[in-house]
């Protein structure tokens, strides 16, 4: 009876495969996570571009102070509808896919624009049955700056 109990727990056939199998999980688990976060970091480098050019487009939209106190002059409203004309114009919605809101304003300083884009980077999109079973998309967030001055 021992010896029976002792060949039969003895016996390794098989071993080699399951490992082979678990291991293969866990590298195509590990490339599945390394796609995930490069698609996350080339949509924020994209979206980061963006808002640092709408913000340069938004800062062009200057107006003079003359006087004692001469100076540029930006106006929250010329801002932004330039940084949306500029967004437009490159077309950034096919460049970021998840592009969502804007914020285009003048800083406290009255020289600076600053341009916050919010966008959500889509990472496995799955269609028909398992659709929505998993957090798909992580949001994204940046801001550009463009500072303009006068000089004499």
């Amino acid at each position: 009876m021992r010896r029976r109990l002792t060949a039969r727990l003895g016996h390794d056939d098989g071993q080699t495969t399951v490992l082979t199998v678990g291991l293969c999980a866990v590298l195509v688990a590990l490339m599945l996570v390394m796609l995930a976060v490069t698609t996350v970091q080339l949509q924020h480098r994209r979206l980061q571009s963006l808002a640092d050019s709408a913000a340069i487009a938004g800062a062009e939209e200057l107006g003079f102070r003359l006087g004692e106190d001469p100076g540029v002059v930006l106006a929250d409203d010329d801002v932004a509808a330039s940084a949306s004309a500029h967004l437009a114009a490159v077309g950034a919605q096919e460049a970021v896919p998840g592009l969502g809101g804007m914020n285009a304003r003048v800083a406290d300083d009255g020289t600076t624009v600053v341009v916050t884009l919010d966008a959500r980077a889509d990472l496995f999109a799955m269609t028909g049955p398992f659709a929505g079973t998993l957090p798909l998309s992580v949001p994204l967030e940046a801001t550009g700056s463009s500072r303009t001055s006068l000089a004499r």
